[in-house]
């Protein structure tokens, strides 16, 4: 197995990510020779290649594609022994229709910068999320996370985008597919206790946050650390239609923390359950639903990052 591997995900993105891909290809050869080119075929395939690249021995493993590409590469990682997961470093050619954890880490936007990043970057840690959830047909799951899980009005949206896909590119569809779902917005009780903390109550929304950005760049917990052990915990209370709306541009700058019925809390396990549906998001995917259990696997994944990120 070569030392590099490249998981090509061609249909990430609408198509985009073959196409930057083709883009860069020969340069990225030449900056890291001898490494194998593997292309997703279906879902989760990107997992599965990823297990078996961890298990021949490889020690970098780039995405292409969005962070569901990058999130089923890190599950690929996760279900390797961790002896050889740690010798292991994951990196992301951003190109699908959501890239939240290549903002968060800085990635270099420029073609060159990026492809001399991947090639040349040291790996650091990262923290990674696992949660314990009920699928859709109620039966018991299990995945990990990088970037965000959430649930509430986030699992609502994930599920709307789920049904009508992403034909404006990220961003704006997530944007879109917020508006709407605000528009109907009912919080729901739910009871939470974050490392034996109660906090329940009637929310629209909580995000569990290992990095700072979600949602093709809403900024939901800046700040955030993602290699201390914690993620960051924020709710959003119940509260009218209107504050939410109020409250909704604020999140891509950052600034919606501290308005009243926002709250951020930091920690290590958070269980949730309600007697409501609530629906996940998981990674910026539809996944589920609670009652789930969050865990924080404190510096578990190395990620290829820039020195200051």
């Amino acid at each position: 197995m070569p030392a590099n591997i490249f998981i090509i995900n061609p249909a990430a993105g609408h198509g985009r990510a073959g196409k930057v891909w083709e883009s860069l290809r020969e340069a990225a050869l030449r900056l890291l020779p001898g490494s194998a080119c593997l292309v997703t075929e279906k879902p989760g395939h990107a997992s599965a290649l990823a297990l078996e690249a961890v298990l021949a021995g490889t020690s970098r493993i780039i995405a292409v594609g969005g962070d569901g590409t990058f999130s089923e590469v890190l599950e690929g990682a996760m279900a390797a022994p961790e002896h050889l997961r740690r010798s292991v470093a994951l990196g992301a050619i951003p190109a699908g229709s959501g890239c939240d954890l290549a903002r968060h880490l800085g990635y270099p936007r420029g073609r060159d910068g990026l492809l001399e990043l991947l090639a040349r970057g040291k790996a650091r840690p990262l923290d990674v999320g696992r949660i314990d959830y009920t699928g859709l047909d109620g039966a018991p799951r299990r995945r990990h996370f990088i970037n965000i899980a959430a649930f509430g009005l986030a699992g609502d949206v994930a599920h709307r985008i789920k049904a009508s896909g992403k034909p404006l590119g990220g961003t704006v569809s997530y944007f879109l597919s917020s508006l709407l779902s605000l528009l109907t917005a009912r919080a729901k009780k739910v009871r939470l206790k974050a490392d034996g903390r109660e906090l329940s109550g009637r929310y629209h929304l909580g995000v569990l946050a290992n990095t700072s950005s979600m949602g093709g760049g809403m900024l939901i917990a800046p700040g955030t650390k993602d290699d201390d052990g914690l993620m960051d915990l924020v709710l959003a209370a119940d509260m009218s239609r209107l504050s939410l709306m109020r409250n909704f541009p604020s999140l891509y700058k950052g600034t919606h923390l501290g308005s009243p019925g926002i709250t951020l809390t930091a920690l290590r396990r958070l269980e949730a359950d309600s007697d409501e549906t609530v629906y996940l998001n998981i990674d910026g995917e539809a996944d589920g639903r609670l009652p789930a259990l969050f865990e924080t696997l404190p510096r578990a994944i190395n990620v290829i990052a820039p020195p200051n990120a």
